[in-house]
């Protein structure tokens, strides 16, 4: 028992040690070996899953001393005529599956992969993960000694993306990422992600771009991190606005409304040759205040990338129906009530009634949306905090998802202000509450006395003067006896 033991044991350490020696050569393929080259391709995502294969395009004959050219490679794909030879790379991309493949190598994710014991020849690299389509690439392995004749030699290959991936998230204090409803006012953060281009070694224009585009929001602040270091503004990169035709415009002052673009700066970027920063992640955490009272959204995109991710989102609403007291649920003859007042506050402790800016009456509704604390500040605006439902429904728009508290504060001429049960909007893709209300009708009192009284008291008043006559009558008769 105890050998097997020791067995297991031994078993379980050259396990672990071999999957040591896996992780540590993962991005090694092939063998180093006399009379043979490698080839290093650079700049792939890091952390994704990307497919690196190689192919032979052009073969040395050494007997012959001359170029061949490869399994399905033609004439119009590479010259052999020229010296140097041309060779179209573009070409192979659709005609891959009919080369020779060499070599190949599967999840990589450390962004950089080494093929060795390769021949002297030129070779075709394809390049591929979930999220990132790289260019066309190839090398020839070889150079001319002092002796000027032809060896073998170690090349490396910096992979251009032709479509970077910009994903973007919705996230709150909490650090969640799924969709959420939000209120009028609020700040709101989104983090576009993207994966700094690669140059190749003989490119001029080297320049990066990722442009914010904010609808029914401002812009309010922008950090900018490469590699998880936050950058500096003016000399790593600069904002800028973003013209009709999508050229730059003048320097972003934030807050804004506008389009928004972070360029890299050339100092940056670096110099022709150079790709420092090659691979790397970027983050743009664009901060935004909401200022549509219905929805919002929010478009990335970039000049190395062909995608526009975008994120949408809603805000919440009260409708409050004004019946009279022969409300029917679900009748489609209940009468409204015009005029009644209304104050919505959220069902929490220490809440108090939300101030509101009346927007328009349209089709009998009256619309108010929630006061941002700009439009409070500002004493130009009319803000109240009872809102009118003029000929008889009201909707109030710019909410927070959660649980409110609607009070009738006046209720229309005839009629008996009622209490309101709490609504709640939830948080979702119809975060829209309903309040239907019916009023009770004032029933009309007598006034104090009526017909009789009058009759009775105008008799009485007809019997005293009918007395006060016998009597002075009466006593005249006395005084002339």
């Amino acid at each position: 028992m105890k050998k097997m033991r020791k067995i297991f044991a031994v078993l379980l350490t050259l396990a672990m040690v071999l999957g040591m020696s896996m992780t540590s050569f993962a991005a090694e393929v092939g063998t180093e070996a006399a009379g043979t080259a490698s080839l290093t391709v650079n700049g792939l995502v890091p952390g994704e899953d990307t497919e690196v294969s190689v192919y032979k395009v052009v073969k040395w004959n050494a007997a012959g001393s001359s170029w061949e050219l490869g399994t399905g490679v033609t004439d119009a794909d590479v010259t052999l005529a020229n010296d140097p030879v041309t060779i179209k790379w573009e070409n192979f991309a659709a005609k891959r599956t009919s080369l020779e493949k060499v070599a190949s190598a599967e999840n990589v994710t450390d962004g950089t992969v080494t093929f060795h014991g390769l021949d002297i020849g030129a070779y075709y690299v394809y390049a591929q993960s979930e999220k990132t389509t790289y260019n066309p690439m190839g090398e020839a392995v070889y150079e001319y000694g002092d002796d000027g004749l032809m060896k073998p030699a170690d090349k490396t290959i910096d992979a251009k993306g032709s479509t970077y991936t910009l994903t973007k998230t919705f996230t709150d204090a909490d650090g969640e990422t799924t969709y959420k409803v939000v209120e009028r006012g609020q700040e709101i953060s989104f983090t576009i992600t993207a994966v700094f281009p690669s140059y190749d070694k003989d490119t001029v224009d080297r320049t990066f771009q990722i442009t914010d585009e904010p609808t029914g929001m401002k812009v309010t602040d922008v950090k900018v991190n490469v590699n998880g270091s936050k950058l500096t503004k003016g000399t790593d990169y600069t904002l800028v606005n973003v013209t009709e035709t999508g050229a730059d415009g003048s320097a972003s002052t934030l807050p804004t409304t506008d389009k928004v673009r972070v360029r890299f700066t050339e100092s940056f970027i670096g110099t022709k040759g150079t790709n420092t920063h090659a691979g790397q992640t970027v983050t743009v955490e664009v901060t935004a205040q909401i200022t549509d009272a219905d929805t919002f959204s929010n478009t990335a995109s970039s000049d190395k990338g062909s995608n526009t991710p975008n994120v949408n989102g809603k805000l919440g609403s009260i409708t409050i129906n004004k019946y009279d007291e022969n409300y029917v649920e679900g009748a489609t003859n209940n009468k409204l009530l015009a005029g009644a007042e209304f104050s919505i506050t959220p069902a929490k402790e220490g809440a108090t009634a939300i101030q509101f800016v009346k927007v328009e009456e349209k089709n009998g509704v009256s619309i108010y949306k929630k006061a941002t604390a700009e439009e409070i500040d500002d004493t130009s605006i009319t803000k109240v905090t009872n809102i009118v439902a003029t000929d008889g429904v009201v909707v109030a728009k710019g909410l927070d998802n959660g649980e409110y508290q609607i009070v009738e504060t006046k209720a229309p001429a005839g009629y008996s202000v009622v209490e309101v049960p709490n609504v709640t909007i939830e948080n979702g893709e119809n975060p829209v509450a309903t309040a239907n209300v019916s009023d009770t009708k004032l029933h009309s009192l007598p006034h104090t006395g009526g017909i009789g009284t009058t009759i009775f008291t105008i008799a009485g008043c007809v019997i005293m003067i009918a007395a006060a006559g016998l009597f002075f009558a009466s006593r005249k008769k006395s005084d002339n006896k």
